[in-house]
């Protein structure tokens, strides 16, 4: 039976599930270490090339290029999953901290966010290969190079291989609870120029054009367009202006981050930030709002909802306990949920505190989400 060889081939691998894992946090693969994230790369190759899928690396213009993976089944349904190869870590960061295990959790940079979902689907697959199971049409994998930086060269990629995918599973870390995620905040970073005029604060403060004092008003404007009770913020993150205390400054720089639990909530705001950027609090002074990345929410659609029931489906045959949740943090699956396509998210192994030194996974969620991974391809394909 496929599921006692998924659970018996899992269970005989958990030295070497670990042995990859700590390989991989030990790795600086930060979004600007392109030599460490080409390495991650590699060791994911080197376990889906023997599988027979094409691997092909695609060109980044700015980061590590990032890696596609696909083969094909005797089945009907195409599967695509989506995770990420970088995290937020400095260079040196590794060697400061390395991978290890207390108390029965893991620790170390990206070990959470996102290692050890990589490495829970490619045992999986590997799990798969052992029972011989091939029934899907399709099984496809992107790891991205940016996802940390907003996926801001690999979005179009997702785009287009999600629109041609009967679903996408993303394989960011499950949280404490045995949750997994059909229904995710949306979020966007915005740059804001506001230009003034330059001159002597005591001497001749007339002649001056002051773009701090027109960022203060803008802050609280844009600020004043918070509701934390509907899912909506806008946060200033970043401020730069001015040289020196006796010129009035000519430049402010601001940084702004957007989150909307609803995709028209996000349009919204976007609108009420223009409204805000396009208005001169102080006379003379221009502003330019430029977006850098938007990720549209994932609302509970009956497709990701779909996804979901056959997740519980084959955790009940594990035994496993998994639950759905809502959360704040946006991932790639915001990007293809909006295209239509059904998404489920947060399928990788337990664990919290992403982006801190604090990081860690539950050892045993790795073994255990692996299994309920491979099991549910089988389902999906069914």
């Amino acid at each position: 039976m496929v599921q006692d060889i998924i659970t018996q081939y899992i269970d005989s691998q958990r030295g070497a599930m670990l042995s990859l894992l700590e390989k991989m946090v030990n790795t600086d693969s930060g979004s600007y270490t392109t030599d460490g994230v080409l390495k991650v790369a590699g060791f994911i190759s080197d376990v889906l090339l023997p599988l027979g899928f094409d691997v092909q690396m695609l060109p980044s213009s700015k980061y590590a290029p990032h890696l596609l993976a696909r083969r094909r089944g005797s089945g009907s349904k195409k599967l695509m999953f989506l995770g990420h190869m970088d995290t937020v870590f400095d260079e040196g960061t590794a060697k400061r901290r390395p991978f290890c295990i207390e108390g029965g959790k893991a620790y170390g940079p990206g070990v959470c966010d996102m290692q050890a979902g990589i490495v829970c689907l490619l045992y999986a697959l590997l799990a798969l290969e052992e029972a011989g199971y091939t029934g899907y049409e399709e099984l496809k994998i992107l790891f991205n190079s940016d996802e940390e930086r907003g996926s801001e060269t690999s979005e179009q990629y997702i785009i287009e291989e999600c629109g041609k995918s009967d679903m996408v599973l993303v394989m960011e870390p499950g949280m404490p609870g045995d949750y997994v995620v059909i229904e995710r905040q949306g979020g966007g970073i915005f740059n804001l120029d506001i230009q003034g005029k330059p001159a002597h604060a005591g001497a001749c403060p007339l002649d001056g054009i002051h773009a701090i004092d027109e960022a203060a008003h803008k802050i609280l404007a844009l600020h004043g367009l918070t509701d934390l009770s509907l899912g909506r913020s806008v946060s200033v993150g970043v401020i730069e202006g001015g040289t020196r205390s006796n010129i009035i400054p000519e430049h402010v720089f601001m940084e702004i981050d957007l989150r909307a639990r609803f995709h028209h909530d996000g349009i919204a705001l976007m609108e009420k930030m223009q409204e805000i950027v396009d208005t001169s609090y102080v006379p003379g002074t221009e502003s330019t709002l430029t977006k850098v990345m938007y990720r549209p929410p994932i609302e509970k659609t009956p497709g990701n909802q779909a996804l979901y029931q056959t997740l519980v489906t084959a955790a009940r045959k594990l035994g496993i306990p998994v639950n759905e949740t809502y959360c704040g943090g946006g991932s790639d699956g915001n990007y293809t949920s909006a295209q239509g396509i059904p998404t489920i998210d947060s399928l990788g192994p337990i664990g919290s505190l992403e982006h801190t030194d604090e990081e860690y996974i539950l050892v045993e969620s790795l073994f255990s989400r692996c299994k309920l991974t491979a099991l549910y391809i089988v389902e999906l394909s069914s």
